[in-house]
């Protein structure tokens, strides 16, 4: 099953929802494989409860899609389910519910029995590299990821970008995209393998083409990983776990908060304390906040260190904080990072955040009762900052690449280092 001109798509995608993109569902190829009755009645009831329960959660579920098309897509869907397999079903909520228009609104699979196929996927310039995977693919790690099963990337890249869960703008979107790629029940319901778990990869090594044949599996292990090393290496001082700690480059001049998880409310108290007395005891000068690769979590966690770092009156309030953002600054993560911008003067360095500060937020979640499949939807509105701007925007601009991985160099980081030795430096006359 390919996704092309050839085949034939959903028809009621075509019929009915223009801006559905038309993929290569191809029922014949499947209908052995289609719900049941039973299971069509069943996922008939849950159907109707998506459609309740998030119009009565979600503060505004129809902000951007039309109440009419959401319910003339849901009507159509439920009129076909016999000739649907659960992987189409799955693929076809997980569209409507990205049309919804906010990144915490989406159907992410969760608790659901998928398997996925042993390679960490990121899209870097509307590229797909490899960045993670087991012992036997080590060989190609940095590699580019050119063709799907037979189909161009781009074509695959394009399919499964219009339905990944927890997307907001084109920053998310592409970061969701390469953590759904290979997905094999996502591959399924877009038609690109028939079934099963197998599916031909295709390479573009440093040297050459390579084909991989390659099963999915429940869980990827992966034992090797390429990543961004620190030029200026950086004592730990104190470690709440591996997702929050702090220390220093250079004997307490400089604190670095590694911040990549939110933890309780509690936890964060003591964390703060802990960081503020380090630093009013070193009269640290330098303050670094690295909020790369946080997914999110309690803003007014976030909010609590930043209460305690007002206190420490030795930082240069007026040119020695920043803040690291990329495009997995997602959700309170990404608030903070506004937050921190106004309230703590912080120079924000590194890429685009992967939301809105102006959106909806603070995520709620359901289950289908029969099918089991989880719904988040947004509870809140906030406006972080008064602007209609696809993300917090860097300060300071830092683009990322696979070169950085592949050679393992930080350079948010090391601009940040560069920076403050160059306000350091004694002036000659």
């Amino acid at each position: 099953m390919k996704i092309n001109n050839k085949n034939q798509a959903l028809p009621f995608i075509k019929a009915f929802l223009p801006w559905a993109v038309a993929l290569a569902l191809s029922f014949s190829a499947v209908s052995a494989l289609a719900l049941s009755p039973q299971k069509a009645k069943r996922w008939q009831e849950d159907l109707q409860v998506y459609r309740t329960v998030l119009a009565q959660k979600h503060i505004d579920l129809f902000h951007q899609l039309p109440k009419a098309e959401m319910d003339a897509y849901l009507g159509k869907l439920s009129s076909s389910l016999l000739v649907l397999t659960q992987e189409q079903l799955w693929v076809e909520l997980m569209r409507l519910t990205q049309r919804v228009g906010d990144g915490h609104t989406s159907v992410p699979l969760w608790q659901q029995e998928t398997q996925n196929f042993p390679f960490e996927v990121k899209i870097l310039q509307n590229r797909a590299y490899i960045t993670a995977t087991t012992a036997e693919h080590k060989s190609l790690l940095g590699s580019e990821l050119l063709s799907i099963n037979g189909e161009d990337v781009a074509a695959v890249i394009k399919a499964v970008s219009a339905l990944v869960p927890f997307s907001e703008n084109v920053y998310s979107n592409a970061v969701r995209t390469g953590q759904y790629l290979l997905n094999a029940q996502v591959l399924m319901g877009l038609g690109v393998i028939a079934g099963g778990s197998e599916l031909t990869l295709g390479f573009q090594t440093e040297n050459k083409k390579v084909y991989v044949q390659s099963v999915a599996v429940k869980s990827p292990r992966f034992s090797h990983r390429l990543t961004m090393n620190m030029l200026q290496p950086i004592k730990v001082i104190e470690k709440e776990n591996d997702n929050l700690w702090f220390g220093s480059p250079d004997k307490g001049r400089t604190a670095y908060v590694k911040f990549h998880r939110y933890p309780s409310y509690g936890d964060m108290e003591d964390f703060a304390d802990e960081l503020l007395e380090y630093i009013n005891k070193q009269k640290t000068k330098n303050l670094v906040i690295d909020l790369r690769g946080n997914y999110g979590g309690d803003f007014f966690v976030g909010l609590k260190l930043a209460h305690r770092l007002v206190l420490a009156d030795s930082i240069d309030w007026k040119h020695g904080v920043y803040t690291l953002i990329d495009n997995e600054t997602f959700s309170a993560a990404m608030s903070n990072a506004a937050q921190f911008q106004q309230l703590l003067n912080a120079k924000l360095v590194g890429q685009a955040t992967g939301a809105k500060p102006s959106g909806y937020q603070d995520m709620g979640q359901f289950t289908l009762p029969n099918s089991g499949l989880v719904v988040t939807y947004s509870k809140r509105l906030y406006h972080f900052q008064r602007t209609t701007a696809l993300a917090v925007f860097p300060d300071v601009p830092v683009p990322l690449t696979i070169d950085d991985y592949r050679k393992g160099q930080d350079r948010s980081l090391n601009w940040v280092w560069s920076d403050i030795k160059r306000r350091e430096k004694p002036v000659t006359r």
